[in-house]
């Protein structure tokens, strides 16, 4: 059963909302879901990625952690 909405959706709701979200994920979407939460990045899609972390600051985020590496001369 869904209950009373408790406010206005920001954007147009799929009809298969429900079954979406209850739905089961992947292991590569659970290990992206992971790595968003412990690292405090965005989830999405990478562009939407890029623009959300760009418009909240959190650019870092989605960079690898560490030092680069060295280019390799050859």
């Amino acid at each position: 059963m869904v209950g009373p909405r408790l406010d206005t959706w920001p954007i147009a709701v799929a009809g298969d909302w429900v079954r979406y979200v209850n739905g089961t994920e992947t292991e590569g979407e659970l290990e992206a879901l992971r790595r968003s939460v412990v690292r405090g990045a965005p989830y999405g899609a990478p562009g939407w990625q890029t623009r959300t972390a760009k418009r909240l600051g959190l650019q870092s985020a989605l960079r690898q952690r560490g030092r680069p590496r060295k280019a390799v001369e050859g």
